[in-house]
């Protein structure tokens, strides 16, 4: 039989390769990921390198959600070409999770169904994965994914009734140390382990599962931080319980993490698959198979209650792809589904993904047109302390010295802290650390900026925001800045920008922010 493992790895380096041609051409030669996050891990890896673990020098912080992730950046830390790793990284993992879903899909009865079907099927999966969207990303999703799939496979094969095999262990057991959310994934695979009698063994799992991260956690406490990277206390909004209530923050972690309606397509999607699940189910009647849906259905629940989505199709994707495949599976070997219906299914499932593709070189757009001008403007024109609420392209590569005030809290303690950041808060914390310049977008806090800062500068950019928050970013001198020099500067940084960028000097400037 003729495999569509090969072909799928095909398409996904040809769309790959596609999507980077574009980015280099909107981006006049110049290569950003689709989000400014990528860039917090590199900024941490330029530290880790020196045994420093946070963004500034001697100031502990932990604004990475992921364990193991910044520390695959470190090999290449110190070279030029670093900024490329992310991407080198993800290409592996989405390539091996490409080849993956051909190799499952292969695996389907009858054994000579047409290899056009079949590399479809493959395809529409590709797409349910969001393979090439997450390469882009230049996060640890893609590795996330990579590793739903493998537990994915591992509990096919118990569906075949062969014991889960070690890798699939394993991968289950890494996951949590990638993104924290693949506790799931574990739950799945100890439930379909219990099914097939191995109770000691799904025991020893959910334990080896449990040790880097409370490892991890004994680091960054010993390190006088908070047990949980502050980024997933922040993004939760965990320092809001006392004000806000547990329900309200609980909603947060789901339904303020999204852009526009996909959020709400998403959340119908995994709870499509969760309703087909059940009904899978109830339907079978061997014991271990059932045991291997229940498995799959709790991962499903659990993202549902408390996984976050969307925030350009990310958070989601790993329950997505492993719910997605199991009940595929089952419903080609125990139902004779006709293919093109399962097809039409996926392709349904895979519409935000479809949608992110086609958006990838816009959003990379962005980031070139706001973060790394800001960046390019702190490293090449000011060359002073700091704050900002975007962390990512200004805290990378920047000049020694230049201590960067992460205003959101994600790489400051202090600032994740802070329920209410208000004007005198905003002056305070700047004036503390000797931050003269803030680029921010000052509708984020209440009361906006402080009455002492000197708004300079808006820069927005033409096309549409789509990986940014907002269009408009505003530059201000602080209560501590030298509003001269930096009204200079500036100047001579607007003869510098692309023609995609606008910038309009001056106090009458911020309207531009409304």
């Amino acid at each position: 039989m003729r495999r569509v493992a090969p072909a799928c790895l095909v398409v996904y380096l040809a769309v790959v390769v596609g999507l980077l041609f574009t980015i280099l051409h909107r981006n006049n030669g110049v290569f950003t990921y689709s989000l400014d996050d990528p860039y917090i891990h590199l900024a941490l890896a330029e530290n880790l390198v020196h045994g420093h673990y946070g963004i500034n020098p001697g100031e502990p912080s932990s604004p990475s959600s992921s364990i193991v992730w910044p520390f695959l950046l470190t090999p290449t830390a110190a070279h030029p070409w670093n900024q490329y790793l992310p991407l080198a990284w993800n290409i592996l993992f989405c390539g091996m999770a490409a080849w993956l879903i051909g190799r499952i899909v292969d695996r389907w009865p009858p054994p000579d169904a047409s290899w056009l079907g079949r590399l479809a099927i493959a395809t529409a999966l590709m797409l349910v994965a969001n393979l090439a969207g997450l390469t882009f990303i230049g996060m640890e999703h893609g590795l996330q994914v990579l590793l739903a799939i493998a537990c994915a496979a591992g509990m096919i094969e118990a569906l075949d009734g062969r014991p889960i095999p070690a890798w699939c262990l394993c991968a289950a057991v890494l996951g949590p140390m990638v993104r924290y959310e693949n506790f799931a994934l574990v739950a799945a695979v100890a439930v379909a382990l219990w099914g097939q009698g191995r109770l000691r063994t799904a025991v020893t799992l959910v334990g080896a599962s449990l040790v880097g991260p409370a490892l991890f956690s004994l680091f960054l406490v010993s390190h006088g931080l908070p047990f949980m990277p502050t980024s997933v206390l922040v993004k939760a909004k965990a320092y809001s319980v006392a004000q806000d209530g547990l329900f309200a923050v609980l909603r947060n972690m789901y339904w303020e993490t999204g852009v526009g309606t996909m959020r709400e397509y998403a959340w119908w999607a995994q709870l499509i698959l969760a309703l087909l699940l059940v009904y899978l189910v109830l339907r079978e009647k061997q014991r271990p198979r059932r045991f291997v849906l229940c498995g799959a259905l709790l991962a499903a629940l659990l993202q549902l209650a408390v996984g976050r989505v969307n925030w350009f199709h990310r958070y989601e994707v790993y329950a997505l792809i492993f719910t997605a495949l199991i009940a595929s599976t089952v419903l080609v070997e125990s139902t004779r589904l006709w293919r093109p219906l399962i097809f039409a299914g996926l392709l349904a499932l895979g519409y935000p993904y479809a949608q992110a593709l086609w958006q990838t070189p816009a959003a990379a757009g962005n980031i070139y047109q706001q973060q790394y001008q800001m960046h390019r403007f702190v490293a090449d024109f000011y060359r002073g302390s700091v704050a900002v609420n975007d962390l990512g392209w200004v805290s990378y590569r920047r000049p020694a010295g230049v201590y960067v005030l992460d205003l959101w809290g994600l790489a400051s303690p202090e600032a994740s802290r802070q329920p209410d950041k208000d004007a005198d808060w905003l002056d305070a914390i700047t004036r503390a650390h000797g931050a003269g310049l803030a680029m921010i977008y000052p509708d984020w806090y209440e009361e906006g900026a402080p009455d002492d800062w000197d708004p300079l500068a808006t820069m927005c950019i033409t096309s549409p925001h789509i990986s940014v928050a907002h269009p408009c970013m505003v530059f201000y001198s602080t209560g501590v800045g030298d509003k001269a020099r930096l009204t200079a500067e500036i100047a001579a940084f607007a003869r510098t920008l692309p023609p995609s960028v606008k910038i309009t000097l001056g106090r009458d400037s911020t309207d531009e922010q409304q």
